[in-house]
């Protein structure tokens, strides 16, 4: 029996880049979005607060 097993060699490396998102200014929310999926109305869509602009390092999509 075959299992599809990689290689040390051959694992695909993650790159992360600084990308800007938005996360929500409620501390008791971990709602973010990055800034190309954004609403025009910068309000979080799980609890409908204010959301902030900020850096995080996330994989290049």
């Amino acid at each position: 029996m075959f299992y599809g097993k990689r290689a040390k060699e051959e694992e695909i490396e993650t790159i992360l880049v600084d990308t800007e998102v938005y996360s929500c200014s409620d501390d008791a929310c971990i709602g973010w979005m990055r800034k190309d999926f954004v609403a025009d109305d910068l309000l979080c869509p799980m609890c409908g607060n204010q959301m902030l602009q900020e850096i995080r390092e996330l994989p290049k999509i």
